[in-house]
């Protein structure tokens, strides 16, 4: 009796999943498509978290279109409200200003907006930093440059910082570096690279799709599969009821495994169980 619960369960899923795959039909069809697909994967007695977890991001690498030179079509990429990544470069000055050529510091990063020269007020976890005098800084994006004449003693922990005027995805930055004699090989320079951060673009006709299965990939379990299902088809399906069949299997399977038991105060747990998932097939 059990096992044909569990059979016609299964099989009310798959017939669906089937149909939704075999129609070429974009937009709100392959949004339920792919949560279908979610949801037969599940299903599977002995699928885990990272089966899951595997689905959500091969599809919503290929909802966001690769493209062949690299990047997708359907992200941007776009400034943080805060603070966002921070591509750090470092390097120990050896040069003494005033004797010879200083250092050239060349550094390089991808999406960025902000080009920031640091003397951090630490060259290691337990050792102090000491005043690098920086000179001019030439920074290079798209075919464009800027210099920061910066020529003077930076102290420990001082910054100077260049903004530009967009997102730039590939940045290259020259800083030229010396410090008093004393300190060569005793202080460290830093280049920060602000990086922009990426975000799929709303124009994306599967939009929507990528958010639902990332709401599934932060929280994996047969009740927000059921939730994303059943809002979906009252949305295309007005009136229709949508039973949470994820779930249910759950119930049955762990209804099925209490009653198995030797212990009689599970088979009761069981039997209760059994009886209030079938209710919800009604």
């Amino acid at each position: 009796m059990k096992r044909i619960l569990l059979f016609c369960c299964a099989l009310a899923i798959a017939i669906p999943a089937l149909a939704i795959e075999r129609d070429d039909c974009a937009g709100p069809l392959t949004h339920l498509g792919a949560l279908y697909q979610i949801r037969s994967i599940m299903m599977r007695r002995y699928s885990s978290s990272s089966d899951v977890q595997h689905f959500i991001d091969q599809r919503i690498e290929e909802l966001r279109e690769p493209q062949p030179g690299g990047g997708y079509k359907w992200v941007r990429w776009v400034r943080p409200s805060g603070n966002g990544p921070t591509d750090k470069k470092v390097h120990t000055v050896v040069a003494v200003h005033g004797q010879g050529d200083p250092d050239m510091f060349e550094s390089s990063s991808n999406h960025v907006y902000a080009v920031r020269v640091v003397v951090p007020s630490k060259r290691s976890m337990f050792k102090g930093n000491n005043p690098v005098y920086v000179g001019d800084v030439r920074i290079n994006y798209d075919r464009q440059a800027d210099v920061m004449h910066i020529n003077r003693w930076m102290q420990p922990d001082t910054s100077q910082t260049l903004e530009l005027d967009g997102i730039y995805e590939r940045v290259m930055a020259d800083a030229q570096v010396s410090v008093d004699r004393r300190d060569s090989k005793e202080a460290v320079a830093e280049i920060h690279f602000s990086q922009a951060v990426a975000q799929d673009d709303p124009a994306n006709p599967s939009y929507s799709t990528i958010k639902a299965l990332e709401r599934i990939r932060e929280t994996p379990d047969p009740a927000t599969v059921d939730a994303e299902i059943a809002a979906l088809e009252s949305s295309l399906f007005p009136g229709s009821d949508s039973p949470p069949l994820l779930t249910i299997v759950r119930d049955l399977r762990r209804a099925d495994e209490l009653l198995r038991s030797e212990k009689k105060d599970d088979q009761d747990k069981g039997d209760r169980l059994l009886k209030e998932t079938l209710r919800r097939l009604r």
